[in-house]
C-alpha cells in the first residue's frame, strides 16, 4: 500500500468518530490502521486527505460496522437478580434481599 492518509468515519465506543488512517495489507486482504496509534480501524467512509468532503452515516451500514472500542455496559442486574434466585433455590441465602447497609451522613 502507499503512505497516503485517509479521513475515515468509523465506529468508536459505539459513537461516531472521525480519525485519520492508513491503508494496509493485513495477510492477503486490505485494512485500515490509525498510524498514531497502532489501532485497526474499519471505516464506514474514507476521502484521502487531499480532497476532503462531507461523510454521511448509513443506518443500517453503521449498525453492521465493527467498534474500535466496545461501549461498556454498566447495567448488570439482571446478572445479579439471576445469582440470587440460584442462591436462594440451593437453600445458600433467604428470599428476603439484605437490607441497605449504607449509612448518610
Amino acid at each position: 500500500m502507499n503512505d497516503e492518509l485517509y479521513l475515515i468515519l468509523h465506529k468508536v465506543r459505539g459513537e461516531p468518530a472521525f480519525d485519520i488512517a492508513q491503508k494496509i495489507m493485513i495477510g492477503e486482504k486490505e485494512g485500515w490502521i490509525i498510524p498514531t496509534s497502532g489501532h485497526r480501524a474499519y471505516p464506514l467512509s474514507a476521502l484521502p486527505v487531499s480532497d476532503p468532503r462531507v461523510i454521511n452515516v448509513n443506518g443500517d451500514d453503521w449498525k453492521s460496522l465493527p467498534d474500535h472500542y466496545e461501549p461498556k455496559r454498566d447495567d448488570h442486574s439482571h446478572l445479579i437478580d439471576a445469582a440470587r434466585e440460584i442462591l436462594m433455590r440451593k437453600g445458600l441465602i433467604s428470599a428476603a434481599k439484605p437490607a441497605n447497609t449504607y449509612r448518610r451522613i
